[in-house]
């Protein structure tokens, strides 16, 4: 469990300051649909993914709800609110099995009176609002199946890394929101991965059994050629 890839708090801190966050605070475990952080609560604690993959949601008065990112492991979850006080911004799920340490407001806050981890954080935060201009740029110009494709290869490997178990257990209509995407079209998609022999699905369960090929697909539209690569059509 001490792959955090080249993302999140853990890719800006230097590694005697990554070891001091792992040693503060508290493990504890959320499983599939599980809510770690509710929006408009008055908590402080801070949550850090050792592994796993989470969902940021908010709602807004009139009932929508707008997807804001994704936060996989090495990522960092209720800071704001532990940092300004005020009320959670949105709800945190957990998309698979994750493994987090949870660390009080306090405890996240004399963290940040260290010089190499406040300047850590500080780039962190930039590298999140970069990705999330990343991700509204996706959502406006990739296909669905490259959207999806691309959700499923991060949902698979987080869900192996922190149970070790492969599989992908989110129904359809959780998909299509995580991509957004309408549910039909989907469906759509996934059939074509399973007659492809790269997914298996079951009962709110999605295997990938070729994962190669899942990447592949994951890459259908080529942005510097401004076409679609031979074979792999644009939906």
């Amino acid at each position: 469990m001490g792959d955090y890839g080249e993302s999140g708090l853990v890719a800006h801190l230097p590694q005697d300051e990554w070891h001091r966050v792992q040693d503060t605070g508290i493990p504890v475990r959320f499983e599939p649909r599980d809510v770690l952080l509710r929006q408009g609560d008055n908590t402080q604690h801070v949550l850090v993914v050792l592994a796993g993959c989470l969902k940021v949601v908010r709602s807004e008065i009139d009932g929508s709800r707008a997807l804001l990112t994704l936060r996989f492991a090495g990522d960092v979850v209720g800071d704001l609110a532990a940092v300004d006080l005020e009320p959670r911004s949105a709800t945190v799920t957990a998309l698979t099995t994750a493994v987090t340490r949870l660390l009080t407001g306090p405890q996240f806050r004399r963290l940040l009176t260290r010089p190499a981890f406040a300047a850590g954080f500080a780039a962190y935060t930039v590298s999140r609002l970069r990705a999330s201009d990343a991700q509204r740029a996706a959502l406006a110009v990739l296909s669905v199946r490259e959207r999806l494709a691309r959700a499923m290869i991060h949902l698979d490997r987080e869900s192996q890394r922190a149970d070790g178990r492969a599989g992908i257990r989110l129904s359809q209509v959780e998909l299509a929101e995580l991509v957004g995407a309408s549910r039909n079209a989907v469906v759509t998609e996934l059939t074509a991965l399973r007659a492809a022999g790269i997914v298996t699905t079951g009962r709110w369960e999605i295997t990938v059994v070729d994962p190669m090929a899942l990447s592949v697909w994951s890459h259908a539209f080529c942005p510097v050629l401004g076409r679609e690569r031979p074979g792999l059509g644009r939906r």
